[in-house]
């Protein structure tokens, strides 16, 4: 069945803001030319992106089921929201699922799962008229956003078409906080189209309510990600994996993951100490942006060491051999690998926190049952970082003399490296079920909204 679709008028606040982009449009035309031209950020997909969706979208659109429109921007999002599809098409399975992402490398995790969604295309630009284009083609029955990605002409679009909407795992870091406080008064305006948001942790529900959400519109719920499903790598499959990489079945290994620059530098330092008292050590440097494999590959072979690319491999490219008794680093620039690579680890290293990037999944290595090591600025994975270091599941390092000193106490303890698995993998589990709890929310809400009881 399909909900009737209300066109009310523009209120005061839509009116203001279009105001403020058309006269900031000048600037607007030549950022977007710029990322798209010089950096071609949105070139893939730009007939979707302005409002023109792709055919299977379309026909899932024409049909007689409800159709819920999720939006994950990248590839945590589509990490998170896989769950909570998951949970919300065994409760609603005549609901016609249809799914946006901004990045490219989202659509590509988002298609090669498979995720239980009708079809995907690419977020639209929140210009006018392009959210009124799409929600006119889709007509949905609601619309799911994935971690709090406000867009105001596209939520004011719904809004003034009774279409509920949803932020699910939501969070505020605190980096976002202190800038969404500068713009309070837009913020509570684009928050009055909000009718659920599922907040991650108290925390992240006061800023919510302080923003200007309904009080009783903003529920805790827990993170999704601790439900997230991790690739279950057998020992056979991880020794495997080994030798594609050209690793002796017993060597251990230090995988560093999700790199970002200047951090490169210091776990090749730390991999040079280690290899003094273990020879055998193994590395796989995973870079979080796979262009960046060139400058770390020049990176590697200015320490010494020659270079085994996953990507070339997989192509079918030769790959140098060590010269005599020179070490190999593997570098990992292909796409959603590294879950698995992280099963053949004796130590991990998650980056983006030993530079203030904000650092990334850390439930990955720990799903795996992996030592996990980070540096200090975890503050975009603020909770579960909190919650890992309670559980004793994670140890944080600041400069390459710590990580050196870190991996080596593991190394040399096979026992402190079942202590690390059992208390990791248990605070996974005590932490699990927010993506059932918000998929029940969601069937609520659009029960309410299709009039059934």
């Amino acid at each position: 069945m399909r909900p009737r679709i209300f066109r009310r008028p523009w209120d005061l606040g839509t009116w203001l803001y279009n105001l403020g982009l058309l006269v900031l449009s000048p600037v607007l035309v030549l950022w977007l030319a710029w990322r798209i031209v010089v950096r071609g950020k949105g070139r893939e997909g730009l007939k979707e992106r302005l409002g023109f969706l792709p055919k299977p979208v379309l026909d899932v659109a024409r049909g007689e089921d409800p159709v819920v429109w999720f939006h994950a921007v990248s590839v945590g999002e589509v990490g998170a929201a896989e769950s909570i599809l998951h949970e919300f098409s065994l409760r609603e399975p005549h609901a016609a699922v249809v799914l946006s992402t901004t990045t490219p490398t989202g659509r590509q995790m988002a298609e090669r799962r498979r995720l239980e969604t009708h079809g995907i295309f690419y977020f639209p630009f929140d210009l006018v008229p392009i959210p009124e284009r799409v929600l006119n083609a889709l007509r949905p029955a609601m619309l799911v956003l994935v971690e709090g990605e406000l867009w105001p002409n596209l939520l004011a679009a719904a809004r003034r078409r009774e279409i509920p909407v949803a932020v699910v795992n939501a969070r505020f870091s605190d980096r976002a906080f202190a800038r969404a406080k500068l713009i309070r008064p837009l913020y509570r305006w684009v928050l009055r189209s909000v009718d659920l948001v599922c907040a991650q942790s108290e925390q992240d529900a006061e800023r919510y309510r302080a923003l200007g959400a309904t009080a009783d519109r903003v529920q805790v719920m827990g993170n999704t990600k601790f439900d997230e499903r991790f690739p279950e790598v057998s020992s056979a499959e991880a020794a495997h994996l080994k030798l594609e990489f050209g690793f002796p079945p017993e060597a251990p290994v230090l995988v560093a993951g999700s790199t970002h620059q200047g951090e490169d530098e210091v776990i090749l330092e730390a991999f040079s100490r280690l290899r003094a008292s273990h020879p055998d050590l193994e590395l796989v440097i995973a870079p979080r942006h796979p262009e960046r494999a060139d400058h770390v590959h020049e990176t590697v072979e200015h320490y010494g060491f020659a270079v085994y690319r996953r990507s070339h491999a997989q192509a079918g490219q030769p790959q140098p051999e060590p010269a005599g008794p020179q070490a190999r680093v593997a570098i990992l620039d292909t796409i959603g690998e590294l879950a698995r690579v992280y099963a053949m680890a004796t130590v991990v290293f998650v980056g983006g926190s030993l530079v203030p990037k904000g650092g990334h999944n850390i439930l990955q290595p720990l799903a795996q049952g992996k030592p996990v090591l980070t540096g200090p600025y975890m503050h975009n994975f603020r909770d579960v970082f909190e919650l890992a270091l309670r559980a004793n599941a994670v140890q944080v390092v600041r400069n390459s003399e710590q990580l050196t000193a870190a991996a080596e106490a593991l190394l040399d303890s096979p026992e402190e490296q079942a202590a690390w698995r059992e208390r990791g993998l248990r605070m996974i589990a005590e932490q699990q079920g927010a993506s059932a709890r918000i998929a029940e929310a969601l069937v609520t809400l659009l029960h309410r909204r299709l009039g059934i009881a």
